[in-house]
């Protein structure tokens, strides 16, 4: 009783620092002509497109998700010379939202500047909504047959296919993530080999059936107000299914893909001082806990002689400022990457 009891006082803390760190998706307020006709082969579709602060090169996307079951977001910066070249098609950089405040599709715009980043990058930026806890999975939802939250295929088929055939991508994409999306470049990179030539995990939680790694997912979904056995299950009786979603006990899938992972420690560090003060010990957590699991799946690399560049830079928390930093760290290495000619199978 006094396990159960320690674990539910451990969700509910985490549970209220991650509900204090999570930002809200809205739709776009209207609709502008000019959606390309095109369709995922599920029939997903892009129903409306919006260009955001009078930015022609950036769109907001309303995609009907057959996988999702509902209309989500994505937005999308076009390269440079996108107008002026019809007929070339493009690479693409995927950036991934995690749990945190301005979490969603509009977070990196609002909190980094990949706006300018992108303006000489030669490559589609593409930024995916992922619910608001969606863990880049395909929900078990309680065994049912039924399509709902299926966010992997959102994320790693539907959205591909899209910008592939109606924006003009090549196939050729790389991913990185903050938080959940660190967890999501990497684990989509695992599950799926082949859809992502770099996957860059910032402050991830890369091992969720590790010591704090289920603490921290079911915390994650309840702050999001859904049930976290509708995930994956409950942890013992569906433990295959947990383990199916786990970077680190895949890792081994990770081979072939070029993997990027960094971490703070989880003390105040360079840029925490103008953090605020009540924000700052739930920031310190997150990145505790995220670090644990970070640093286990790069020792767990390293055994399997799997590849993998680190940044396990000392004292920093859980918060933008950070991947900022690190954004521009990977970006020329995600660039690098892109620049390889198309492989077999990338083109969706």
């Amino acid at each position: 009783m006094r396990t159960t009891s320690r674990r539910l006082w451990a969700v509910a803390l985490l549970t209220a620092v991650t509900c204090s760190l999570t930002g809200v998706v809205t739709a776009p307020a209207r609709a502008e002509s000019g959606v390309p006709d095109a369709r995922a082969d599920d029939g997903s579709h892009v129903v409306a497109q919006t260009t955001v602060d009078g930015d022609p090169r950036m769109l907001d996307l309303t995609v009907r998700s057959v996988g999702v079951g509902s209309y989500a977001m994505v937005r999308l910066i076009l390269p440079s010379g996108w107008d002026a070249e019809p007929g070339r098609k493009w690479p693409a950089v995927y950036l991934l939202a995690g749990e945190t405040r301005l979490q969603d599709y509009r977070g990196w715009t609002a909190n980094t500047d990949i706006r300018k980043l992108a303006d000489d990058s030669g490559a589609l930026v593409v930024m995916p909504g992922s619910g608001s806890a969606g863990f880049f999975s395909d929900w078990w939802n309680h065994g049912k047959d039924v399509v709902l939250n299926q966010w992997e295929t959102f994320t790693a088929v539907e959205i591909p296919q899209l910008i592939d055939r109606a924006y003009r991508g090549d196939g050729r994409r790389v991913a990185a993530g903050l938080s959940l999306g660190g967890y999501g470049a990497v684990e989509l990179a695992a599950r799926r080999p082949g859809v992502f030539r770099f996957a860059g995990s910032f402050s991830g939680n890369l091992n969720p059936t590790g010591p704090y790694g289920e603490l921290l997912t079911s915390a994650i979904v309840a702050s999001a107000r859904q049930d976290p056995e509708a995930l994956w299950g409950d942890r013992r009786r569906e433990a295959s299914r947990w383990d199916a979603h786990d970077p680190l006990v895949n890792a081994d899938r990770l081979r072939g893909t070029e993997l990027y992972l960094s971490t703070g420690n989880g003390l105040p560090g360079p840029f925490d001082g103008k953090l605020p003060i009540d924000v700052l010990p739930g920031a310190m957590l997150l990145e505790f806990l995220c670090s644990g699991q970070t640093t286990a799946m790069a020792d767990r690399l390293n055994r399997l002689g799997v590849p993998v560049m680190t940044d396990f830079y000392g004292p920093g928390t859980h918060h933008w400022a950070y991947w900022q930093d690190q954004l521009h760290k990977t970006w020329p290495r995600m660039l690098r990457a892109l620049s390889a000619p198309v492989k077999a199978g990338e083109v969706s």
